[in-house]
């Protein structure tokens, strides 16, 4: 840097920004610590010698017979601090996760990665961890009242209760002790809505209207308890559900990360547009926030998790949505998605491949990932590629501008599945399959296509022997693709018998 006279403010870069220059006959390949460098390399390779890794086994490198590039003088910090896209297909691989500049919690990543942004313990769903549910015999007045009665089980806890504080304050410090590499602790909500309703909770959280005062008040006294001894540690809570809109007066600490999730949406269409009242909700939810929450953070959902193996129509909503998250503030997202043990959801590679896309470039070109992925996957455009873009063209004509919504657990009965629809979608792919010029690229469509037979399956559109027929085509193409879920909570295993497998 000395020799070239280079003037790079680092403080700029954070941990991930870079720098890319050429001075003559040099390119500089400059960035912050500890992972801009990588990502710089990573960006040089992609952006300007149109390297391309779609999934960890399939990576294009153009054969170049001379290297050429423009002139550089490029600086890029990224929007979002923190990128988890939580599908199958990039956590498999800490190497395909760093080359997509992805920094979250649950990759592999390693020194030579430049490591994590954010070292989670544990990373949701904490107050069991907090404050075990074995307390309740001796001490009930630690659980939740509800309806008269403190309960047990799977529920919250009393929030207002200081004994609760301070098992829960000792409990984050015994973690940062044994688990030292931390660098974000959960304290945050069970999955239940089973909040507190004695008389101090529902008193704060009626002045407040919303019970995530009681959350927050709770969540900053333990942030404030360890903050001189971790001074770089943060307290991450959930603004989920029952705790959603922000109280009226009680602000999150500097260290209190708020994540809010998106459960409720309708995802075939944009957040900020969409006209369906849980989308006019979180809307208004996140806009509140923005001003109140010094680190917004949001857990956003991106499969059916109740059916995994369907067709979702929510391509044409990845970018507006994560450009709305920007435009309001949101500096971490968490892209939640098919995360079983074999992946491959309906389309999972393409929409993981995307996301990753979104998350270090929002304003990139959607269009031109999409048709470059399903070139080098299913096809090349004149062929199975066109097709496979036929079919998703097709499915998400079923939502666009209709008043047809697509929330996250829809059944194979959901109106934008309908028979005129899957009746094309298998000609589509008929004709998909038939123009495959390999082998690998055949396999491809026919795991494709294992979503329109699955919703034919489930809702018996074909019986006797002819569903017994689709059902061993089905079970064969799975197996063979390793995919071991068809939901979030039911293996391939189970359904299979469930529909009568031999």
């Amino acid at each position: 840097m000395a020799k070239l006279k280079l003037k790079v403010d680092f403080s700029k870069l954070g941990t991930d920004g870079f720098v890319l220059r050429t001075e003559g006959r040099r390119v500089v390949v400059v960035g912050g610590r500890p992972r801009g460098t990588l990502y710089a390399v990573y960006a040089l390779l992609e952006d300007k010698l149109r390297v391309r890794w779609f999934t960890p086994e399939l990576e294009v490198v153009p054969k170049l017979g001379r290297v050429q590039l423009p002139k550089l003088d490029e600086t890029l910090v990224p929007a979002l601090e923190y990128r988890e896209v939580f599908w199958t297909e990039m956590m498999r691989d800490p190497d395909f996760a760093a080359r997509h500049r992805l920094n979250g919690h649950h990759y592999p990543l390693t020194e030579k990665h430049g490591g994590r942004v954010a070292v989670y313990f544990p990373f949701v769903h904490s107050l069991d961890a907090l404050v075990p549910r074995d307390l309740y015999q001796e001490h009930p007045d630690y659980f939740p009242l509800i309806d008269g009665k403190r309960k047990d089980g799977y529920v919250q806890r009393c929030l207002s209760n200081p004994d609760v504080l301070r098992i829960a304050t000792d409990r984050v410090r015994q973690w940062l002790k044994e688990h030292p590499e931390t660098t974000i602790i959960s304290v945050s909500q069970n999955d239940t809505f089973n909040f507190c309703q004695c008389e101090n909770c529902k008193a704060l959280d009626d002045a407040e209207g919303s019970p995530a005062a009681s959350l927050i008040r709770f969540v900053n006294a333990v942030a404030e308890n360890i903050e001189r001894d971790h001074p770089n540690v943060r307290i991450d809570t959930l603004a989920y559900q029952y705790s959603r809109r922000p109280p009226k007066t009680i602000r999150p600490r500097h260290n209190v990360i708020v994540r809010l999730c998106s459960i409720e949406c309708c995802f075939a269409h944009p957040l900020e547009t969409c006209s369906s009242p849980e989308n006019q909700r979180f809307r208004d939810d996140l806009i509140a926030w923005q001003p109140v929450a010094p680190l917004l953070y949001v857990w956003d959902y991106t499969p059916n998790f109740a059916h995994y193996q369907q067709p979702f129509p929510n391509l044409d909503s990845l970018q507006p949505n994560v450009q709305f998250f920007i435009k309001h503030g949101v500096k971490g997202l968490f892209e939640q998605g098919n995360y079983s043990a074999g992946g491959n959801g309906e389309m999972g590679p393409l929409r993981a491949y995307v996301l990753a896309k979104l998350l270090w470039n929002p304003k990139t070109d959607v269009q031109k990932h999409i048709a470059e992925f399903i070139d080098a996957y299913f096809g090349h455009y004149s062929g199975a590629g066109g097709k496979i873009m036929d079919y998703l063209e097709v499915l998400h004509q079923q939502v666009a501008g209709k008043d047809v919504h697509a929330h996250i657990f829809d059944p194979p009965t959901a109106p934008y599945l309908a028979e005129d629809f899957l009746r094309r979608a298998e000609q589509i792919l008929d004709e998909a399959e038939r123009l495959t010029d390999n082998d690998t690229h055949r396999f491809h469509v026919r795991v494709a296509r294992l979503p329109i037979w699955y919703v034919n399956l489930a809702t018996n559109r074909v019986t006797g022997v002819a569903k017994a027929d689709l059902l061993r085509r089905f079970l064969s193409i799975a197996r063979k693709a390793g995919i071991t879920n068809v939901s979030e909570g039911r293996s391939l295993d189970d359904w299979a018998k469930q529909m009568g497998a031999e």
